[in-house]
Formats: structure tokens, C-alpha cells, sequence
């Protein structure tokens, strides 16, 4: 090799290792869309039957104007109405659209989960750890068929949450009670993660109880321009009512508690309800009770996706979907606790595998109730980890300055 070959080649190493965290994030986003770019002409049952029939019918009734009489049959609140009604007045097929909307929020949970790694794990602004959260939020499966095959809005109020809890540990607290207000005003499944904010107000004691108002009041501001177009209000505020009273099975295509169970609603629903109080109750009795753990970073993180977790595998009713905030602390998760890799490796298939059963109608490898008992195993092993062997730990008084 001649001296000039060498002195170029010299020049083209250092510039790519200079920039290799900037060449890794470039690669991993166009990768990452070129795969959700293979399920593009996927139709899924609810893109059939809902969501392109519902931007339709706005189409055809004027865009926002079409919101005061429709779209019929939605069960989605009206934020997400403006997002359809949006979408009217933009070229390209609802199909389309719909799928893009949902994979930008993809990457938008993918840059929030770098930012809640990089502030729980004090990592500078210069560290490559953080990015690797990014790219495995990207990357594992459920955002990619969510959003990429099935075109659900699972990812947009998930980005308010994720943005809530990142706010959450800045002590950011109107802001961060802001972005649930918006989590919660696109779906009720947001509402998972309100225990936390209950939680973490007795707890720290670090913020005022009036932030809770702000959640009604963005809800009642983003209801706003629906009622001026000219919508009832009891079809604004009933959407809410409708989506838990909508559906009669105990658990759909879910390896939670109703897997281990006969498929009876009217017989479990109400004790399902109530056994997710109890526990809820019983596990924050002693969150509340122990000094050993502080509620912040790493260790909010870990409650954040034990309470989601208890949630979804003790309430009737559940969909796949509805892990779809869990699979992305999962992901959080793992760069807490390096030793528990396994945890949300079970998270994940617990996740896909109802996916898989209603995008293809493939049955997974491992039964669900085996999936189920495998859900219960992890909740109890996050558990016990919260308790006895905490993240972060309050201050000792040596450690805590001036007694």
C-alpha cells in the first residue's frame, strides 16, 4: 500500500469512527423502517372493518366536520377523530396513512426510551448505551406489527406515557401529568399507568395534589373542538364507558390470568376487577411501607411495568395489544437490570404471541396458559426485586449531609 492509499484510507477509518454513534443511529432508523416497509400492504381486520371506513366517512362528511355525526360505530375517543379527520385532507390511501402515523410514533417511543435510559442511568449525552435502548425499541416485535401490519394507535398514546414518566423523573410534574392527560385522551388503556402518579404523590410527597386536575382539564380541552363542531357531548364522554362495557370475552388472544380460566365474562369480571385492586393495593402498601426503596429512576421504572403488567394480566377483557406499554419498559427494563435479560425476553413473547394469532392466524409454539404461568413467574420475580433488592435506594445519614 502506497503512502497516498494509506493516508486515505487513514482519513476514511477515522471519519467513520469519529462518527460511528451517528453512522449506528442512521443504520438502525432506515433498517428499522425498511422492515416495517415489508407489512405495508397488510390489512388487518380492524384497518378493514374500522379505522379506513371511519377516515371515510369523514372524507365524505367534510373532514373535522364529519366529526359531529360520526364516524359511527367509533369507539375511539375524539383526539384520535382529529387525527383521522386530518388525514382526509393529505394525498395517499387511508391504509397508508394510517400505518405512517403509527410507525413515526415508533420512533418517537424509540428516542423516549433512550432519553429514560439515559437520565435513570445518569449516562452522558456522549454514551452509546442509551442508543442501544433505541434500537431495541425499534427492533423487537410488537411495535413493528403494530404498527407497521396491524396500523393500531397503540404507539401514540404510548409516546405520551413514556414522555409522562421521563417527565416524571425530571420532576417535571405539570408537564408530565400534561402528557398523560394526552396518553389517556387517545385511549383509556392509558390509564394503566395513573396508579403510578397516585403512587409516587404519597411516596415522594414532592409535587401538589392539584396536578391531578390538570388530567381532567386536558382531557376537557382536547374534547373542546368536537363539541364547538357540533358533537352531543354524551358521544364525546361516553366513548369511555363504551370501550370497557364493548366486549364479553375474558381475555382475547392474551396468555394472562383468564387463560388458566373458563371463558365465562359474566362470572370473573367483576372479581378480576377487584383481585387488580388488591393487588395493586397490597403491592404499593408495601412500596409505601419499606425505606429501602426510592421511587425514581431505575426503580420507577420497574413499578411503572409491574403495575402495567398486573393490570393487563388480572383485568377481563384484555387484547394483545394492551401489553403494547409494557413491551417498551420491558425494553427500558433490561438496561436496569442486566441480570434479568430474561425478563423481558418473556415479556415479549407473551406479547407476540397473541399477534401472531390474530394478524395471521398462527398458533404460537408455547401454549398460552404455559405463556400465562411464564407472565405470573416474571411478575413475581420484579416484585420481589422492588423490595429486596432495590435500584435506588434512599441516602443513608452519612450519606445525606447535615443531621
Amino acid at each position: 500500500m502506497n503512502t497516498n492509499q494509506k493516508k486515505f484510507d487513514l482519513i476514511i477509518t477515522d471519519f467513520i469512527r469519529k462518527n460511528l454513534l451517528l453512522f449506528f443511529i442512521v443504520g438502525i432508523s432506515i433498517l428499522a423502517l425498511v422492515i416495517r416497509n415489508e407489512f405495508r400492504g397488510w390489512l388487518s381486520g380492524d384497518m378493514i372493518q374500522h379505522l379506513v371506513p371511519w377516515a371515510e366517512y369523514l372524507e365524505a362528511h367534510g373532514g373535522f366536520a364529519g366529526i359531529a355525526s360520526g364516524p359511527p360505530y367509533c369507539d375511539y375517543p375524539v383526539t384520535y377523530q382529529y387525527m383521522l379527520a386530518f388525514l382526509t385532507y393529505l394525498p395517499g390511501s387511508y391504509l397508508a396513512k394510517l400505518k405512517v402515523v403509527s410507525v413515526f410514533f415508533d420512533f418517537v417511543n424509540a428516542g423516549l426510551a433512550m432519553l429514560i435510559v439515559r437520565q435513570a442511568g445518569a449516562y452522558s449525552k456522549k454514551s452509546f448505551i442509551p442508543w442501544l435502548a433505541y434500537a431495541l425499541a425499534l427492533l423487537i416485535p410488537t411495535p413493528i406489527l403494530n404498527s407497521a401490519a396491524w396500523g393500531q394507535s397503540d404507539a401514540i398514546y404510548t409516546a405520551f406515557l413514556l414522555a409522562s414518566l421521563y417527565l416524571l423523573m425530571r420532576e417535571k410534574f405539570p408537564r408530565a401529568f400534561i402528557a398523560f392527560g394526552f396518553a389517556i385522551s387517545i385511549k383509556l388503556q392509558a390509564v394503566f399507568f395513573f396508579p403510578v402518579l397516585l403512587l409516587l404523590y404519597l411516596k415522594n410527597r414532592n409535587f401538589s395534589l392539584l396536578n391531578f386536575l390538570i388530567i381532567p382539564a386536558v382531557i376537557a380541552a382536547l374534547s373542546l373542538p368536537a363539541l364547538i363542531i357540533g358533537k352531543p357531548p354524551v358521544e364525546v364522554f361516553s366513548v369511555y364507558l363504551g370501550q370497557m362495557e364493548m366486549y364479553s370475552e375474558t381475555t382475547m388472544n392474551f396468555p394472562n390470568l383468564y387463560s388458566l380460566l373458563p371463558n365465562i365474562y359474566w362470572q370473573f369480571a367483576v372479581p378480576g376487577v377487584l383481585l387488580t385492586l388488591a393487588l395493586l393495593l397490597t403491592f404499593y402498601f408495601v412500596v409505601l411501607k419499606t425505606d429501602r426503596a426510592e421511587l425514581s429512576g431505575w426503580t420507577l421504572v420497574e413499578v411503572s411495568l409491574l403495575t402495567i403488567l398486573i393490570c393487563a394480566y388480572t383485568l377481563p377483557a384484555m387484547h394483545q395489544r394492551y401489553l403494547f406499554t409494557g413491551d417498551l419498559l420491558a425494553v427500558i427494563y433490561l438496561f436496569a437490570r442486566k441480570e434479568r435479560a430474561y425478563i423481558p425476553l418473556v415479556i415479549w413473547l407473551v406479547s407476540v404471541s397473541g399477534y401472531l394469532i390474530y394478524l395471521y392466524g398462527f398458533e404460537p409454539v408455547v401454549e398460552q396458559p404455559i405463556l400465562a404461568l411464564a407472565y405470573l413467574w416474571v411478575m413475581v420475580l420484579i416484585a420481589r426485586d422492588i423490595v429486596s433488592r432495590p435500584l435506588d435506594s434512599p441516602p443513608s445519614p452519612k450519606e445525606g449531609g447535615a443531621g
